[in-house]
């Protein structure tokens, strides 16, 4: 086994453009200021109006933009009129009433993790943190922690603040303690303990006249003057969560209900709150409220209902349109160059000239939809984990009327398992499913299925099926790759690698670590135009030469490799645990992280090009996010051009053309001194590739070469560097 050299540039590299697509359903904060609602999303801030008993959205901030970070948890009006917005990994942003955006982060003395919670800006401004309590009164933020490090709090997880005469309420993610007035935070003693009200989760604190009210994982407590703090046995809820107050009544949400209390009696509300936790609640008036949603079932708030308005059993919801979730998982192009992209709890979407269309009725189960899958006519491929695979064609337009879709199992399909793990299509049509064991019924057949049909047609459905008695090492397959022979397909299993054609049975090829793999969990695979098998594993990244069968480290890309993606110039897109990466063909790496590009995590799911336009989108745990290329497959005879280029003849390379419809061209090449070294008539762009060899048959010098491109009676003249 050998090693391929390689060197690794951290810089922004060559994408003119980062654009975020992120879902504003999942509400964590409200203020609401007479006819205007503002609210915190995991997506960013909205700005919204009420106008006869609903919302009308005026516009958002998010990031790349206002915002440091998308994931907004809190905000507070200061005494100026000034916004002050905490993120979850930005720390924060200040809307200034005289314009523009004031940022705090590291730098003034944020903790490093920069995950705000709440924010009281008074003359002392007190943020709460994961990381501790932080004061900034002058200059920058100190930052106060538990008393085992010397502050005197429970936990550094603070939630809520809420400032009274005697001091600050703190609470924390294990109780609530006061700061006494006028003390210094970094002292125990200035610290007044609450033993009724520790070791509990404090959600939200709330000063209404003379009473605290207290929302807690125990429970709903309060206290009034001269009293420890009481348990509220009548609370009709299980899980409070958030605290309003206004003339007397107070509002309480919770996990799928709303309570109000008058002073004496409660009343609830629990319809059209299902699955939703009401993160946040305001007042609009004494008979209307503002409340935040989130998924019960969503991870870190990442989608929800959005702001609702109303009253206990009615309720009006909605959020700005956008993505169906913050919590994807698989994205693909389709033959309209519409962009598919499936969620955790919220189904599937498409993004189009039409914007986004969300399909959750459609399918068999909106959770969990871990692949997607686009065909050549215009069909796509959705499965949701544990119910098989709908197949959807939307027709490319908004009416819903003229859908066509096909739900497809183990009861009326040739399909192994329900749990698919990733798809493929091979050149000619071929649908390939790679399938899992689901884990209470791990005897369950698994492995890989090929279907062969007219799309939408299930009469011609024609089913083969590759399981361990056929060879595999595993039948825990996750990945699949067909190259352009229809029969043969490449499976990477949590056993290893096979090479196999799926219409004899035959295992070809069968590759683990004695073969030169850095794991055999094989995680994503991709085919390279000149020949070589990208193998993605928890162990690295390397690639196999399909034609002598040989394998070769990319050493510079370690950890878990998951996602695999060629783009429209042959570089390769792979992300893993350390970051994401473009290797392009002459081994030069760029990468990208959270430090040096706009991404918010390196949780990476997939990733689809858009070949035609010269895009890029990937699938995150914040979003969906388009990045724009160098350069598109399609363009006019203007935008023609040839890549790579500099173009290593003999080191594996093919030569391609981009920039041009997908139309008869003729290319040749030229030397300075205007001899013909090769030519090639009558080619598609998307099968042209040339390996270096010229008219003799020996690979062409290095030098500088012109490359003349004619299509349809026009011409193009292109430099192209050759380096041996």
């Amino acid at each position: 086994m050998t090693l391929l050299m390689m060197f690794i540039i951290s810089l922004t590299g060559r994408i003119t453009d980062w654009n975020h697509y992120t879902h504003f359903g999942g509400v964590s904060d409200i203020l609401v200021e007479g006819s205007s609602v503002t609210g915190a999303t995991t997506g960013g801030v909205i700005f919204g109006s009420i106008k006869e008993g609903s919302m009308v959205w005026d516009s958002t901030w998010t990031s790349p933009g206002n915002l440091s970070h998308s994931d907004a948890r809190c905000l507070a009006r200061d005494s100026f009129g000034n916004l002050w917005v905490g993120t979850y990994g930005g720390g924060i942003d200040v809307g200034l009433v005289s314009g523009g955006i004031q940022h705090y982060g590291q730098l003034e003395g944020l903790p490093i993790s920069l995950a705000i919670n709440c924010i009281l800006p008074e003359t002392t401004i007190w943020v709460g943190t994961t990381e501790g309590l932080c004061s900034k009164e002058f200059g920058y933020f100190e930052v106060w922690t538990e008393f085992t490090t010397g502050g005197g709090l429970p936990s550094n997880i603070i939630n809520c603040v809420a400032s009274v005469d005697s001091g600050l309420f703190v609470g924390t993610a294990d109780g609530l303690v006061m700061l006494r007035s006028g003390q210094h935070p970094g002292q125990p003693d200035s610290w007044l303990n609450f033993p009724v009200v520790a070791n509990t989760i404090i959600q939200d604190i709330l000063v209404a006249g003379d009473t605290v009210w207290a929302a807690s994982t125990d429970g709903l407590f309060y206290l009034t003057a001269g009293q420890n703090w009481i348990l509220d046995g009548s609370y009709p809820g299980i899980y409070p969560v958030c605290l309003a107050q206004f003339n007397g009544l107070l509002a309480v949400g919770g996990d799928e209900n709303v309570a109000i209390f008058d002073g004496s009696l409660w009343t609830s509300g629990f319809t059209g709150l299902e699955s939703q936790v009401i993160q946040a609640i305001s007042w609009i008036s004494s008979n209307q409220l503002a409340i935040g949603q989130n998924s019960v079932y969503a991870v870190n708030r990442a989608s929800g209902n959005g702001i609702g308005i109303g009253t206990l059993n009615s309720w009006v919801s909605s959020w700005p349109k956008s993505a169906p979730s913050n919590d994807l998982y698989a994205v693909d192009v389709d033959s309209r160059d519409d962009v598919w992209v499936t969620s955790n709890r919220r189904g599937a979407a498409v993004y189009s000239e039409y914007d986004w269309h969300q399909f959750m009725n459609e399918l068999s189960s909106v959770n969990q939809v871990f692949a997607c899958m686009a065909d050549h006519s215009g069909g796509v491929f959705i499965a949701p984990w544990h119910q098989g695979v709908t197949w959807l064609d939307w027709n490319g337009t908004p009416e819903r009327s003229d859908d066509i879709y096909l739900n497809l199992n183990t009861e009326n399909s040739g399909l192994l398992n329900n749990q698919i793990a990733e798809m493929a299509i091979s050149p000619t049509g071929e649908v390939w499913f790679a399938q899992e064991a689901y884990w209470q019924t791990p005897s369950e057949p698994s492995g890989v299925c090929r279907l062969y049909w007219v799309p939408g047609q299930t009469e011609t459905e024609s089913w083969r099926t590759f399981e361990p008695s056929d060879g595999l090492p595993s039948g825990d397959v996750r990945s699949l790759e067909v190259t352009s022979s229809p029969m043969i397909a490449w499976m990477g299993s949590k056993e290893g690698l096979v090479k196999a054609n799926i219409q004899t049975g035959q295992v070809l090829l069968s590759v683990g670590t004695s073969g030169g793999l850095p794991s055999e969990d094989i995680q994503a695979l991709a085919a390279s135009r000149d020949g070589r098998l990208y193998i993605g594993t928890t162990g690295g990244l390397v690639f196999l030469d399909i034609d002598n069968e040989t394998i070769t480290d990319v050493e510079q890309i370690t950890g878990n490799v998951s996602v695999l993606c060629f783009d429209n110039l042959s570089c390769l897109w792979a992300a893993s645990s350390e970051g994401l990466f473009r290797i392009y063909p002459d081994g030069t790496i760029e990468e990208y992280n959270t430090l040096n590009s706009p991404l918010q995590s390196l949780d990476i799911r997939s990733a689809a090009c858009d070949f035609n336009n010269g895009l890029l989108y990937i699938v995150t745990d914040h979003g969906l996010w388009k990045l724009t290329l160098e350069q598109g497959m399609s363009g006019s005879i203007g935008t023609a051009t040839v890549y790579p280029n500099p173009f290593i003849p003999g080191d594996g390379q093919v030569l391609g053309v981009a920039g041009l419809p997908d139309e008869l061209f003729d290319i040749r090449l030229f030397d300075l001194t205007g001899e013909l070294v090769y030519e090639s008539l009558s080619q598609h762009r998307n099968v042209f590739s040339w390996d270096g060899y010229d008219m003799d048959g020996n690979f062409a010098a290095s030098g500088t070469y012109i490359v003349q491109i004619s299509q349809n009676s026009d011409h193009r003249f292109i430099k192209l560097a050759i380096v041996r």
